[in-house]
């Protein structure tokens, strides 16, 4: 698609990518709140994700066939071992260590790890996409961005501790993250984004929804408003991740991997919006960093 393939399309549609994913943040303390969800419950979390990334395959199967009028498929001809690695990488590996990593430590050093996300696609890209560098300006609006972030999160007192299973796990799951991105752009360039989106979600969510049954120990509160954020959280995958895809496709995820940077950004926002949080003057200046950051890697400054 050129809609992909002009630079300052893909720059607006990764940032509508990353205002999905951000938006995710405050609809998941809704569904848990919702469904009565206690805080020490991971099986219920992992539940919780899997029927969202089932629900995502099943939406981006009806994007498949409302919107692929390019590419024909030959599913006899199709990378399994590849589809499979990014099902497992992506989804299944990625939030069985990022719940795991919640369950074992505090939310604000949560959020201050995951700012590394973007820094770790980026160094994945320069080791294993040929052409993919390294710069200096990558280097900068990474480092400015990603003090915006920490700053946002550095109001309130974070330990210094270190566990394996807390931050060793949430550490884990941004690297998983990082190297199924740019294996997607690496190794998925002859397949089409709707197909590796609803495998990665039909294959991962399965290990979630039976480990997530297995642990689960809340009853849940099932009402019409739980079940109205479970679908919308897998139209937020569903949409943001086969987007995302065909902009690697068409574009060096060494530079469109620090727009990663946004995503906790638009997190908080919309979490002072939507959730009513406290709104603070170091969400504004995290925010304007990260846009600084931004303008650097695209020469605008």
């Amino acid at each position: 698609m050129e809609l992909f393939k002009n630079k300052r399309s893909a720059i607006f549609i990764s940032l509508f990518c990353m205002f999905l994913w951000g938006s995710a943040i405050p609809m998941i303390k809704m569904q848990y709140e919702i469904l009565s969800i206690e805080s020490g419950d991971i099986g219920s979390r992992l539940l919780v994700a899997g029927l969202r990334f089932f629900v995502a395959g099943i939406i981006t199967i009806f994007y498949f066939k409302i919107f692929n009028r390019e590419d024909r498929v030959d599913f006899k001809s199709l990378n399994y071992k590849f589809l499979i690695k990014i099902a497992l990488l992506q989804i299944t590996l990625h939030y069985l260590f990022y719940y795991t990593g919640l369950f074992y430590t505090e939310g604000v050093k949560a959020s201050v790890i995951q700012s590394f996300n973007a820094f770790i696609i980026v160094v994945f890209s320069a080791l294993l996409i040929k052409g993919d560098r390294l710069t200096k300006r990558k280097i900068v609006a990474l480092v400015i961005g990603t003090i915006g972030i920490i700053f946002i999160n550095s109001g309130g007192n974070i330990s210094t501790s270190f566990s394996f299973l807390g931050e060793g796990s949430i550490i884990m799951a941004i690297t998983l993250n990082g190297l199924a991105t740019v294996l997607v752009k690496k190794e998925g360039n002859s397949v089409s984004p709707f197909i590796i989106s609803a495998f990665q979600f039909c294959i991962g969510c399965i290990p979630l929804i039976i480990i997530g049954i297995i642990l689960k120990q809340t009853i849940w509160t099932v009402n019409f408003k739980a079940v109205l954020l479970i679908l919308y959280g897998g139209f937020i995958s569903a949409t943001a991740f086969t987007l995302w895809y065909m902009v690697l496709k068409n574009q060096s995820t060494g530079e469109f991997g620090i727009y990663k940077l946004f995503v906790p950004i638009f997190g908080s926002i919309l979490s002072v919006v939507i959730l009513g949080e406290t709104f603070s003057i170091r969400l504004l200046i995290g925010f304007a960093m990260v846009i600084i950051g931004t303008l650097v890697l695209n020469n605008k400054i």
